[in-house]
Parts: C-alpha cells; sequence; structure tokens
C-alpha cells in the first residue's frame, strides 16, 4: 500500500517536471510493443536534441537505456489522464487511434498532436471512424493514407491535416536489423489479427489450423495481437494447455523481429504483420478468408477506395477457407513452391514513400512536421 501511494506522488511529480520543462519533444507509448515503430524516429530526435526528448509509458518494461532520452513511466490510470489533460509540450507523438473520443483528452497545452502507424493498413476498414480526426500532423506511409484520410475530411467537413509524406518508420527499422541475422527458417508463424467482434478477441479457427499443423510435425509459433493479449490476458494460459508440444510456442514477446525472421512462411487473417512479413522479408503469407475484420460502421463510404491490405493480400497473397484447412499441408508445400517474389521491390517502392530513407525524409521536413 506504502509503495503505491508513493509511486502515485513520483508519477505526479514527473508530471509537473514535464510541464516545467515544456519541451519540443515527447513520445507517449501503451506497451513496449509499440516501441519498435517509432524507434528510428525517437533516435533520430534524441541526436537532434540530445536530453530533451522525454519517452513516456504505461508500460513499466518499456524504457529505452540507450539513448538520451527521458523515460518516464506513469502507473497509475487516473495519472495518465490527468497527465494528458495537463501535459505542455510542442509536439506529443503518438500511435494511439480516437484521440479525444476516449479517455486519452487533447488539451490545448500541446501544440501539435503527430500520429505515426504501427501498421501499414488502410484508415478506413480495420479503425474506428473517427480514430484520427484530432491529430494535427499525421505521418503518412503511402499515396493511400493521403486519399483515405481526405476522402474523410470531405465527407465529414473537418478541418484538413497535416499530412506528412514520410513513409512507413517500420519498414526501414526491419530492413536496418534483417541483414545481421542469421535466416534459420524453421517455423510457421501464426499471427491473427484482434476482433472486437469475435470472442475472446480471436477467430476460434485457429485452434483448427494449429491443431493440423501441429499433426504434420511443423513447428508453429502462435503470435496473437498484442490488443488481444492486453483484452484477454488467459490467452496465454489456454493456448499453453490446448497445445501441450514443444512444437508449439506461444509468443508474447514485444518485438516480432525473430519471429518473422524464424518463419518459412505466414498465416493469418486480417493483420498488419503481413505486410511487413511478405514486402520486407519476401516471404508468402496464406490467407484465411473466413474472417473478416470491420472496425469502422461507415466503411461503405470509401468501397471506392481499395485498402491496402486487400490490395496485398489479392497481389500477393494465398488465400484459404474454413473447408480447406484439413488440407493446410499440402496447400503450403503447393503454394510456397510457387510464390513469386519479383515484383515485391517494385511494388513497395511505387505504393510506399521514402523506403529506407524514412529519417532522411523527416530530417529534410523538419519544419513542416514538428512546431
Amino acid at each position: 500500500m506504502f509503495n503505491s501511494i508513493k509511486k502515485f506522488f513520483q508519477d505526479f511529480q514527473s508530471i509537473n517536471r514535464i510541464n516545467f520543462a515544456k519541451p519540443k519533444i515527447v513520445f507517449y507509448s501503451e506497451n513496449k510493443s509499440y516501441q519498435k515503430y517509432g524507434y528510428n524516429l525517437i533516435e533520430y530526435f534524441s541526436k537532434k536534441f540530445p536530453g530533451k526528448v522525454y519517452y513516456i509509458s504505461s508500460d513499466k518494461y518499456d524504457r529505452i537505456k540507450e539513448l538520451e532520452v527521458t523515460n518516464v513511466y506513469i502507473k497509475s490510470y487516473f495519472l495518465l489522464q490527468y497527465l494528458f489533460l495537463n501535459i505542455k509540450a510542442d509536439n506529443l507523438f503518438l500511435t494511439v487511434t480516437d484521440l479525444g473520443n476516449s479517455t486519452l483528452k487533447k488539451n490545448k497545452n500541446v501544440k501539435n498532436y503527430i500520429y505515426y502507424f504501427h501498421g501499414a493498413v488502410s484508415t478506413t476498414k480495420v479503425f474506428r471512424e473517427k480514430a484520427f480526426d484530432n491529430y494535427d500532423t499525421i505521418l503518412c506511409n503511402g499515396n493511400y493514407h493521403i486519399d483515405e484520410i481526405r476522402q474523410r475530411e470531405r465527407i465529414e467537413g473537418l478541418n484538413q491535416k497535416n499530412l506528412i509524406k514520410s513513409g512507413y518508420l517500420y519498414f526501414d527499422y526491419l530492413k536496418n536489423r534483417t541483414n545481421n541475422l542469421t535466416n534459420n527458417q524453421s517455423e510457421i508463424l501464426i499471427a491473427p489479427s484482434w476482433n472486437k467482434d469475435k470472442k475472446n478477441y480471436i477467430n476460434q479457427d485457429f485452434e483448427k489450423i494449429i491443431k493440423k499443423l501441429l499433426k504434420h510435425n511443423h513447428k508453429v509459433r502462435f503470435r496473437p495481437h498484442p490488443e488481444t493479449i492486453k483484452r484477454f490476458p488467459k490467452i496465454k494460459t489456454i493456448y499453453n494447455n490446448l497445445f501441450k508440444t514443444e512444437n508449439f510456442i506461444f509468443d508474447d514477446n514485444p518485438d516480432n523481429l525473430d519471429s518473422m525472421q524464424r518463419a518459412q512462411c505466414l498465416i493469418t487473417e486480417n493483420s498488419g504483420i503481413s505486410i511487413e512479413f511478405l514486402l520486407i522479408f519476401k516471404k508468402p503469407v496464406f490467407f484465411y478468408t473466413d474472417s473478416e475484420k470491420t472496425h469502422n460502421a461507415k466503411y461503405n463510404m470509401y468501397k471506392n477506395l481499395n485498402t491496402m491490405e486487400d490490395i496485398v493480400k489479392n497481389k500477393f497473397g494465398h488465400q484459404f477457407n474454413y473447408n480447406q484447412i484439413s488440407n493446410i499441408n499440402n496447400i503450403i508445400k503447393s503454394s510456397a513452391k510457387n510464390f513469386n517474389k519479383s515484383d515485391i521491390d517494385t511494388f513497395l517502392n511505387e505504393n510506399f514513400y521514402n523506403y529506407k530513407r524514412t529519417i532522411d525524409y523527416i530530417d529534410s521536413n523538419f519544419s513542416k512536421i514538428c512546431v
């Protein structure tokens, strides 16, 4: 009890110190799983403004020790709300969707709320309707993001946001780190998306897929979406009890780099990891098609825009349905042999800005991004 009270007041003092400093650059991370998406950006700012970048997280394990940043851990949810209502900063970077529409509010003491993406998917389908409405600046992955956001602004009569053609930061993060890793591709990675419309926020059909793969002696690494684990924390115990074999690995590591590196192929349905795995690692992805995910109640307003996830799925992916699960082993064998990666680089460069040059672009356009 005493330690909790002590931590509460320590956090309160930390917030006051931030407000006294009125920093130019602040990052907020929900947990360590999100750190990797902005790491290159945090590294850039830590060099540009050494000792003046603040990294705030709701996860005590989410710290950046190797860079010259000030780490702040806010344990109390009440104080987190207080922080957002009172923080004073020039530029606040987040991957949080629905800013201002949920418990995390905006305040007038922050001059510029900046969103950067934690996925390469479109904004129109798997995010809620107002997910990005309250941001001032958005670092866009490609033209598709600009087209989608501008269409929403026109339809709803919203003020235009400052849309930056930065590119997807996480592509560069992955590319920079895969070159030095050994390539042991012995596993099948299963990484379903989280889905608010499914029981326990996950499609239960994946249990049958895992069971079938294990029966054929495949080594299966099961990696649920962090949002599924957060909303259904019992999932690890349930699946480890369900599949008691050394060939099954439940992976809740905040970093997914190692899991993608080890995999010979990926099985998913709607997860954005499919785009990263396919375009950066150039390995086959198998899409389970009997599982739709639409979190935007007004998605029909954007049917004229193909989502990036569907474009990648239809151009490069191998698709299977519930009736084909029993034949999944043969599907993987035959489809993997026919996987054509010759067009991947062209597609990546045509659809995503500044691949391998996102930080160079941000440095050259700093005054357009930050106040």
